[in-house]
């Protein structure tokens, strides 16, 4: 009556769930229960089919029972299980209104237990779950878990990434990959591209993700046809934590704190009362007087000096700083997730809300440096003394669905909301050439919102032996405001007071940048036999507004001692109109609209017919444009506005192949060859004014995407679930990199042009083991390192003949990184220490002019300390301190160290439940 048959067929589309053991009264079809022959156990989600008849079929639920509902008539049947011999059932007659009882015992098949499928979702927070998918990866990656970053200190992304191999920060929240940043880089959260809520930035700030949001930072450092065609330092995946298996509820909280800052007078000023939360309370906005359809102007608008005037006593007269005690830093954070399950329905979920509150004092010695005479050198111009206070509040939340009304459907629903709001206050006190004093202060306010909500899909067809398909859709909203950043100079005069300085005089400016990005991807996967094809199409679009507002304050004449009073008098309401004016000084390239689409198409295949050889083949062709409309109603000059738009179309080639020695190692090589395009605001054909910097820079539209050629050999021995030695070689060749160059000697302002090439090169070696390996006493240790060495080269030719150097290494990259970290660990008394320590190459910060040498970046030495321990079965204590050694960052030009401060050790306490 039964026969066997290999157990190949998918499940049906109406395929329905399995109920309770017993049918109901009047129930018309087939039930029993599914269970293996040799254990008796039931067997879960096997699946139980009409194969003629009809076309229904039902899965048998967690008692390995099944019911399946048919009108009256004859039926065969088939049941299987995966590495079960199938079973088919032939001539079972369904009665109206009588439930048939059949119980199938399945054998499991003897040719299919060497290799057994368990299908369900991996926790990929843990380190060996990330080894697993990295060994089994088609390119070259490194990554790090969730469960490796709770060992650290680290309390960001921009923390957490610099312990993966190759990776460095610059700026504290920039990550460059093997030496390349910016345009050459590319971050995705969960598979979709992430925008910057930087307006002169490509890079994501990674500083605004809280470690405990995330589930693992991996890097692609090869390149395949799936991922986004801006590539040559490499891939970030930032993947964030999805809903658990069962009930959990985390709460936590932390404190810290640091030499350099705690319970130290911090520089402050009077920007409101939600600056706790990171948030502005209205007193920081452009007064609603100042007119909103041109600018503020006596003439124009129908203006005049009296109006202005009086606009002008209505913006805060915030110029004073103060000080204020810097308190510990406090962290406060809690998530809770689960999974329902309802026969065989899931439903899962997780929301996660973190708030963190942060004050910090940086004092900073710095050297304005000029050549010397005979223009071998350099000697000091200006000296100065930076002292900074900062105040800065995150606030993030995630949340995160799944549902899975059956085996061969998975949906989920995941958004995210982070917002980081910053304040600082900076007093600068120095000497002119003349060796005369001068002092600047500066108060600003700095906020950045993402926003991120993706909607994803994944089905498994039966069809073309079992075709998978994924897609996603994602909408973000990136959002930069920068309100009433306000600077004031001073000078001492030769009888020793200190005069308001009318060039540049009084500064304040106003800025807003608002960027929605929405799109999508289709995927496709067949399984053939030997091969694996994918297939796919992405569209994804940006639409970005910029804009800006400049005042300035002016002496006009007229009562003189105005100019010796503090700043809050002197830019009091009695004296505008009286000494005091003010100007509007926006220029028509203060604002523009932007807009980004990219449209994209690839097939991959996966090939795997000359065991133990693997090959990954693929082509993408990537099509895109980018348009930029620059122009603002409240420019103080007349001008037209002005388009540029760029489109490009390209073919990117990749190939990868890895050849197994063994079950767990690899030997990779692969080739590539991907691209890297401009900017919008260095397309811009116009004049804009980097107001941090002091310098004007000018867009260039004659400038053509970087296309790069790519070549990546890895060997890969990952010697136990938690351990890897790998060995890694790169080498690429950039056509037309684009480089940013001076072009007036005097101002040293900036433009941008295509060099004609530039190279970059290294190794990489790493080692994650357990030191148990060279004897039992050293059981309890875990020991990790590794290197990255880089050399790179840009040639310039003729297009930069104002800088120093026309051969250089490429700015921001590193000749050597450096990661080491020792673990003990006893799991008896969940006692947990980490020992780590960070070291990257002197690096060009700034790349030098008119025979000045480049600014380098000293290296820097970092030495970090966590301890965890288990407060019984629910709760955790960590205690951190890092950057024990607390040496001076320092940037040295020449002999001239033109940047140098401590950052101070810091020191953290935290704690856990699990409740």
């Amino acid at each position: 009556m039964a026969t066997e048959e290999v157990a190949t067929d998918d499940v049906a589309e109406d395929e329905l769930m399995a109920e309770s053991a017993t049918p109901p009264p009047g129930f018309t079809g087939i039930y029993g229960q599914v269970t293996d022959a040799q254990t008796k156990e039931t067997l879960i989600e096997a699946t139980v089919k009409a194969v003629t008849g009809g076309q229904k079929s039902v899965l048998t639920d967690v008692d390995g029972n099944y019911q399946l509902a048919l009108p009256p008539g004859k039926y065969d049947l088939r049941v299987f299980y995966d590495v079960y011999e199938g079973r088919r059932i032939t001539g079972l007659v369904v009665e109206q209104g009588k439930a048939t009882k059949l119980d199938v015992q399945l054998s499991a098949d003897a040719g299919a237990v060497q290799e057994v499928v368990v299908e369900a979702r991996a926790d990929r927070r843990a380190e060996g779950a990330i080894l697993q998918e990295r060994k089994k990866a088609a390119a070259v990656s490194d990554a790090i878990s969730s469960q490796e970053i709770a060992r650290t200190p680290d309390s960001s992304a921009s923390d957490a990434v610099k312990r993966v191999v190759s990776a460095t920060v610059v700026g504290g929240r920039y990550v460059l990959l093997r030496g390349l940043g910016g345009r050459y880089s590319t971050t995705l959260l969960n598979g979709a591209i992430l925008p910057s809520p930087e307006p002169d930035e490509q890079a994501v700030p990674l500083d605004i993700f809280p470690t405990t949001l995330l589930a693992n930072l991996n890097i692609l450092k090869s390149y395949t046809a799936d991922l986004p065609g801006t590539f040559a330092g490499g891939v970030l995946q930032i993947e964030t934590n999805n809903y658990p298996s069962q009930f959990e509820l985390k709460p936590r909280i932390s404190f810290s704190g640091d030499t350099q800052s705690t319970f130290r007078d911090r520089t402050s000023y009077n920007g409101g009362t939600l600056g706790w939360l990171g948030f502005d309370d209205g007193t920081r906005q452009l007064p609603a007087s100042v007119p909103r359809n041109g600018p503020l102007l006596a003439g124009r608008g129908g203006l005049t000096s009296a109006d202005v005037n009086r606009i002008t006593r209505d913006f805060p007269n915030t110029w004073a700083l103060s000080t204020a005690r810097a308190l510990p830093n406090m962290t406060l954070g809690a998530s809770m997730g689960d999974t329902l399950r309802i026969q065989n329905q899931r439903l899962g979920y997780l929301a996660s809300v973190n708030y963190s509150h942060r004050e910090g004092v940086r004092i900073s010695d710095i050297i304005r440096p000029e050549g010397d005479a005979d223009g071998t050198g350099v000697i000091v111009d200006q000296v100065g003394r930076s002292v900074e206070g900062t105040e800065s509040a995150n606030l993030s939340g995630l949340l995160s669905v799944g549902y899975q009304p059956e085996r061969n459907l998975d949906l989920s629903f995941f958004s995210l909301f982070t917002r980081t709001g910053e304040s600082r206050a900076r007093a600068i006190r120095g000497e002119e050439p003349n060796g005369e004093p001068n002092s600047r202060s500066t108060a600003e306010f700095v906020s950045r919102m993402l926003t991120f909500n993706q909607l994803r899909g994944f089905h498994r067809l039966n069809v073309l032996g079992d075709m998978e398909l994924d897609w996603q859709a994602n909408f973000s909203n990136v959002q930069r405001d920068e309100p009433d950043t306000h600077s004031i100079s001073y000078r001492q005069t030769e009888s020793g007071e200190m005069r308001f300085k009318s060039d540049p005089g009084g500064e304040r400016w106003y800025s807003t940048l608002n960027e929605s990005s929405f799109g999508g991807s289709l995927n496709a996967t067949v399984p053939l036999s030997g091969v694996r094809v994918r297939a796919g199409g992405l569209a994804q679009g940006s639409v970005r507004t910029f804009g800006m507002r400049r005042f300035r304050y002016i002496y006009a004449g007229g009562n003189l001692p105005v100019l010796s009073q503090d700043p809050d008098r002197i830019f009091s309401a009695d004296n505008i109109g009286n000494g005091i004016e003010m100007q509007e000084s926006t220029l028509p390239e203060d604002g523009y609209d932007a807009q980004l689409g990219l449209f994209a198409g690839y097939v991959n295949a996966d090939v795997s017919l000359w065991e133990p050889l693997r090959l990954v083949a693929g082509v993408r062709y990537e099509a895109s444009f980018q348009n930029l409309t620059t122009g603002t109603d409240y420019s103080i000059v007349a001008s037209q506005a002005k388009n540029t738009r760029q489109s490009y179309g390209d073919v990117l080639p990749a190939l990868n192949l890895i050849y197994a020695l063994g079950p767990q190692v690899n030997l990779r090589t692969g080739y590539s060859y991907t691209l890297a395009r401009p900017t919008f605001r260095e397309l811009a054909p116009i004049l804009y004014f980097d107001f941090v910097r002091g310098r004007a820079v000018t867009g260039n539209p004659e400038l053509v995407e970087t296309r790069i050629h790519n070549v990546d050999a890895r060997a890969e021995w990952f010697l136990g679930d938690n351990e890897v030695l790998a060995a890694s070689a790169f080498y690429k060749r950039f056509q037309n990199p684009i480089e940013q160059i001076i072009v007036t000697p005097a101002q040293l302002d900036l433009s941008f042009d295509n060099a004609p090439a530039a190279t970059s090169y290294g190794l990489e070696l790493e080692s994650r083991v357990g030191l148990g390996r060279l004897t039992p006493v050293l059981e309890s240790l875990r020991a990790g390192a590794n290197l990255t060495l880089t050399r790179s080269e840009v040639d310039l030719g003729t297009s930069a003949p104002l800088q120093t150097n026309q051969q250089r290494p490429l700015q921001g990259t590193s000749p050597y990184v450096l990661n080491l970290n020792l673990t003990w660990a006893r799991q008896q008394s969940g006692t947990e220490l980490t020992l780590l320590y960070n070291v990257y190459g002197e690096r060009i910060a700034e790349v030098g002019t008119q025979g000045l040498p480049d600014v380098l970046e000293r290296p820097f030495h970092r030495v970090d300390l966590a301890l965890s321990q288990q407060l019984g079965k629910n709760a955790q204590l960590k205690l951190t301190a890092t950057n024990l050694l607390n040496q001076f960052i320092v940037l040295q030009q020449g002999d001239l160290q033109v940047l140098k401060y401590r950052p101070g050790v810091a020191f953290s306490a935290s704690l856990g439940w699990n409740l």
